[in-house]
């Protein structure tokens, strides 16, 4: 399924007291790169999507005034009327080690109620896909 990669520069008005990257303001970042994809994965208009559960952000680093975040979004797990997207966090000068790592769970809605988006998504066999889509499964079994 396709990905969604997005960047943005940190400022000055995006710090917190300790002169770095304000939580708050990743979040918003990380929502706003997993709801493009899951607006690109299923294909549907955006306004049928709603944004209903963040699933543990994890921070591993921190970001300053001039970093570039480079955010990358891919579906991890797709039910009947839901999708939830992985998100890591990057920093160039930190390489490919993510600085966030967590998940976005969107649910497709009409006339103000859940509705199936229409995409089948089989269950993945191997790989990272696999990794994603078990995660997804515990998070949602921790909820029960």
């Amino acid at each position: 399924m396709p990905r969604a990669i997005t960047s943005h520069l940190v400022r000055s008005s995006d710090l917190n007291h300790h002169g770095t990257l304000f939580a708050g303001r990743m979040s918003e970042w990380v929502v706003e790169a997993a709801f493009i994809g899951a607006q690109r994965a299923l294909g549907i208009d955006p306004s049928r999507l709603v944004c209903l559960k963040i699933h543990g952000l994890t921070f591993t680093r921190g970001a300053v005034s001039g970093d570039t975040v480079e955010l990358r979004a891919r579906p991890a797990h797709v039910g009947r009327t839901s999708i939830t997207i992985h998100v890591e966090a990057f920093i160039p000068r930190y390489g490919e080690e993510a600085l966030l790592d967590g998940f976005v769970t969107f649910v497709c809605v009409e006339d103000g109620r859940s509705a199936p988006h229409g995409v089948v998504v089989e269950r993945p066999t191997e790989g990272e896909a696999l990794r994603l889509w078990e995660a997804v499964e515990r998070l949602r079994a921790q909820r029960e």
